[in-house]
Formats: structure tokens, sequence, C-alpha cells
């Protein structure tokens, strides 16, 4: 039976434990788009790097997998060179990878003041038939709160402050997510482009400054009745142009 696209996102990257990418056959070898700045496009590129990991510690755990069209998109606990939380997020054509974007951030490996990790939580998606919903409902959250500053919008996006949070840096709870988002010391939001979603799941991606480092931003959000209840996000600096591996763009 022909794999789901999600499924097909998790298996390769699950291959680079197995170090199976090549004999998977599920990366376009003639048209396969980088968007990692670190790594130049094409397959051959990615078969090089993994050779470069220290395959006695690499390990893969993909925690979630969604899809959203012709795109499949997991969020992975991994060590390839050091312990990593990742999105992941391929674009299928004809049951073959023809592109590939994701954000990386090295793994505290420690909770957060809420005892929460960066992966840890709800898993699965549900109330498909309201993707579209909330993937508009996400993008209207960053767009208004974070990107433009309309405080007087946030709590019509949260049941009081209820919030589970994996940010390793902050804990649970609306107003100190706020807080932390607002301070412009910190991080600043500047443009969403991307959103992709399966049912109460969403994931944003952005770009903006974390402490005045050119930043790219993928937050995930679980919504339940027209809320945001949970957010987990991997936050990752986007070289200058002279560094890049690439010119496919980070988005």
């Amino acid at each position: 039976m022909e794999l789901s696209i999600r499924d097909k996102a998790e298996a390769i990257q699950n291959s680079i434990e197995t170090e199976t990418l090549a004999q998977l056959g599920l990366l376009n070898p003639q048209s396969y788009k980088q968007h990692n700045p670190n790594v130049a496009t094409g397959v051959e590129a990615i078969l090089a790097l993994h050779e470069q990991m220290p395959m006695d510690k690499v390990y893969t755990n993909v925690v979630r997998k969604f899809q959203d069209g012709d795109i499949g998109f997991v969020h992975v606990d991994y060590f390839l060179f050091e312990p990593t939380v990742a999105f992941d997020i391929h674009r299928f054509e004809d049951g073959l990878s023809v592109e590939h974007w994701d954000n990386l951030q090295q793994n505290p490996q420690k909770l957060n003041k809420s005892g929460r990790s960066m992966t840890d939580g709800k898993t699965k998606a549900k109330d498909h038939h309201k993707t579209e919903d909330n993937k508009n409902l996400a993008q209207r959250f960053v767009q208004e709160v974070l990107i433009d500053g309309k405080v007087d919008l946030a709590s019509s996006y949260f049941r009081d402050d209820f919030l589970i949070q994996h940010n390793p840096n902050i804990g649970d709870g609306v107003q100190e997510y706020l807080d932390f988002m607002w301070d412009e010391n910190i991080q600043k939001y500047s443009k969403i482009h991307k959103v992709l979603g399966e049912g109460n799941f969403v994931l944003v991606l952005s770009e903006g400054f974390f402490k005045k480092r050119h930043t790219a931003f993928y937050d995930l959000f679980r919504l339940e009745e027209d809320k945001i209840i949970e957010h987990w996000d991997v936050v990752e600096t986007i070289p200058e142009p002279e560094y890049r591996k690439n010119d496919n763009g980070k988005f």
C-alpha cells in the first residue's frame, strides 16, 4: 500500500539513523530543492552531509507527523551533530519529495519551568474538518498579536491564562508567553511565510529577529474549540548570504 505523505516525510527523516536514504528512493534525484541554507541543493549534498555525522550517536525520533495537501511536515527529536529538535517539511510531486525546508535548534535536554520538554505533549491531529479555520486563526494570532503588537486582541485567542508551553525558556501561561514574545530586546516577528496544518495542529513559519539576529521562527500550535491551548517552537538563526550554501531562500 502506498505510504501517505505524512508517512513518507517520517520515513525520510528516520532514514538518517538507519543510513537508508539512498535505498529508500523518496527524494527526486533530478529535482530536489533545498532550503536549509547550510546545505547545498540536491540529493547528493544530503547524502554527503549524512556521511559526516557521528553515526554511533545519531538517532531520529519523529514525535509528530502531519500533512497538508502535497506537503508532509514532522516534528523530530534528533541527535545529528548534537542533541537537536527540528521541524522538517517536504513537498511531494508524483510520490517523491522535490523540496525541503527545516528549522533546527539545540535541545537543552532539560525541562522548562513547568516541567515540559521541547517535544512532549499531544501528538495526534483531530478535528480535521476544522483545518482551514484553525490555520486561519493561528495565522491571525501571529500577524495581529506577535507582528502587529495588538495587545487588546490577545485574549480572544486563548482561554483565560491557559497555555501549555514547551519553549525551554518559559513556563505555562498566556501572559508569560506574551511578555516573552513582546520583549523586542529578545525577539521580534516581522513576516509570516507559510502556514501548514492538519486538524487542530498548525505550524506557522515566520521570520524576524532573536537577540537582534536574523532568525526563522517555526511555531506549532494545538487548538481546541477555537482557542490556542498548546505551543511548541524551534528558533534558528539565518546565516548571512555569503555563508549560505544555496540560493533558494530559507522560506
